[in-house]
């Protein structure tokens, strides 16, 4: 048991002296800095309702209850053009 031990000690200073030079190499470096300014139009524009929707509320220009109202209209309008139907047992949903 003590052997154990003392391999596995001998293990883990082996690997901390080995990985030391590493890591300071990491601390002392710079990192790297974009020195262009990030502007507003940087951020592309949503394409669909709900990014829109969720940019909104991001910001705070709607309130969470809005943004839900909002999205449920959105899902039962969805729900009606586009209504999900699940296959019969047996049926694999592909037409032959």
């Amino acid at each position: 048991m003590l052997s154990l031990v003392i391999v596995i000690l001998s293990l883990s200073a082996l690997a901390y002296f080995a990985a030391r030079p590493a890591f300071r190499a990491a601390k002392n470096r710079k990192p790297e800095v974009d020195a262009t300014p990030r502007s507003a139009t940087s951020v592309p524009e949503p394409t669909t309702l709900e990014g829109a929707l969720s940019g909104q509320l991001m910001r705070g220009e709607i309130s969470r209850s809005h943004y839900r109202s909002v999205m449920q209209r959105l899902a039962s309008r969805d729900d009606q053009e586009h209504p999900f139907v699940v296959p019969e047992a047996g049926d694999s949903g592909i037409a032959e």
